[in-house]
């Protein structure tokens, strides 16, 4: 699944929602905690459950496209 993900920089820390999952927010102190969140919410909008993220470039302040698989397990 591929989703397009934008990222705002606000303050000292960074908020992103994914576009195609309306409601599905995240936010983070830095880019890292960000990219971990934002796995997570996907996750959670999608199947109840964390993902990994799989950037096709780092997030960063604007847009981004992200793959994500469907978790295994039940």
């Amino acid at each position: 699944m591929d989703l397009k993900v934008e990222v705002h920089q606000e303050g000292t820390g960074y908020w992103a929602h994914v576009v195609e999952l309306p409601g599905c927010f995240a936010s983070g102190r830095s880019l890292d905690e960000l990219h971990e969140a934002v796995g997570d919410a996907i996750g959670l909008c999608v199947w109840d459950r964390p993902v990994q993220l799989n950037a096709a470039a780092p997030l960063g302040a604007g847009s981004v496209y992200v793959t994500v698989e469907a978790p295994e397990g039940p």
